[in-house]
């Protein structure tokens, strides 16, 4: 029997992916298919790291579903309603709520609720968590409903909505437990096609950061990078994190943060942008707990760079030694930065040293090949 997944994530984060659609000027050209193409070349996120593998299984069919992204619901919409597709929002409107207008959120649900019963599939993975688990319970009669969750707990989201639950947290792992879901600790990875498709070229930057700050759920390592950015030749690309919470402050009140910004950043130019860096500085958001297992730290060494990263206790258990740099605080980290941009063949051969672990170790063809039998074991016992 060839089971079917409909994987559902998103371009991350989404300030990249419109500065890319500005870029392309064929957008109206575009299939759906061939615009997902287009986004799961930008390597983003998970990119298809998942469905790419899954799809090697003759036993197995697996298709990626982007939301958060206008254009690529509106190449749904086209491809499931064609021409008719606004009488179709019409008569969607006056059915749904008697009024001649309804809201983006609300039809895209309904385009979803469509595109789900075409695929027809038997498992429904979500990814990333914009819409409520809610939303997703509604189909667990007739799919395997599974929830990969690694940051922080989404709002509008409950575990017991889900039949199996992903997560790289232990902490997670225990509370999901303990309202009687299956839950997996399932590691990141790194793909190793992403190798091929990077330049090798003379390194462009001394000290690197690519990530997310602000003041919820970063709120620590916003203030570790102000004062690293006030000490050093630092740059940083990614975003700031604006959605509630935190005490209101914005980038503008750090000025040295503000100072060393580079705009967002992510996929394939994310990964050129490491190999392109001496240093790569990686921290924690604060719901790790000081656990170092982030997604960062398998796309830095799987890129080749070099990784400096915040001391965690579980490296001893989970890294071989002298595959990437540590430090402990502040003082340390600008030491630690010092010293391996004076010892360039010390500081390549540890970046070596990295990605031949992760490539060995961390590939997504053997993370794929558990979750297939994870999904095919929850399959069987469903049934039975």
């Amino acid at each position: 029997m060839k089971h079917r997944l409909l994987k559902f994530d998103i371009i991350h984060p989404t300030e990249y992916l419109d500065q890319k659609k500005k870029e392309w000027t064929d957008l109206d050209k575009l299939s759906l298919a061939q615009y997902r193409e287009r986004l799961i070349k930008l390597r983003s996120n998970y990119s298809d790291f998942y469905t790419y593998h899954l799809n090697k299984y003759e036993d197995w069919t697996a298709e990626e579903f982007f939301l958060m992204d206008d254009v690529f619901m509106e190449k749904v919409e086209q491809e499931l309603l064609g021409n008719k597709a606004k009488l179709k929002r019409l008569k969607f409107a006056l059915k749904k709520t008697k009024r001649f207008k309804v809201t983006d959120r609300i039809w895209h649900e309904h385009l979803i609720r469509l595109y789900i019963a075409q695929f027809k599939p038997d498992v429904i993975f979500v990814r990333s968590h914009p819409l409520p688990s809610s939303f997703w319970k509604r189909f667990r009669e007739n799919n395997l409903l599974v929830a990969r969750l690694s940051a922080r707990l989404p709002k509008r989201w409950h575990p017991n909505d889900w039949d199996m639950i992903y997560t790289d947290q232990p902490d997670f792992k225990t509370f999901f437990e303990l309202h009687g879901v299956t839950t997996v600790i399932n590691d990141q990875g790194f793909d190793k096609r992403i190798v091929d498709e990077l330049i090798e070229r003379p390194k462009k930057h001394d000290l690197i950061f690519v990530g997310g700050l602000g003041m919820q759920n970063f709120t620590k390592r916003t203030h570790f990078f102000n004062t690293i950015a006030k000490e050093t030749d630092f740059t940083w690309c990614g975003y700031w994190w604006r959605h509630g919470g935190g005490d209101g402050r914005t980038l503008e009140d750090f000025p040295a943060l503000a100072k060393t910004f580079k705009g967002s950043t992510s996929g394939l130019e994310m990964f050129q942008l490491y190999k392109d860096s001496k240093i790569v500085a990686n921290d924690y958001v604060d719901t790790a707990n000081g656990i170092g297992f982030n997604q960062r730290m398998f796309e830095v060494m799987g890129s080749g760079a070099f990784m400096l990263t915040r001391e965690a206790p579980n490296f001893e258990k989970d890294f071989p030694p002298g595959i990437f740099g540590t430090y402990t605080d502040e003082k340390d980290f600008i030491q630690k930065v010092n010293y391996y941009l004076s010892q360039e063949e010390e500081r390549e051969a540890i970046a070596k040293k990295g990605q031949e672990f992760i490539l060995s170790n961390y590939d997504y063809s053997r993370i794929v090949a558990e979750f297939k039998q994870d999904l095919e074991r929850e399959i069987s016992a469903v049934k039975s």
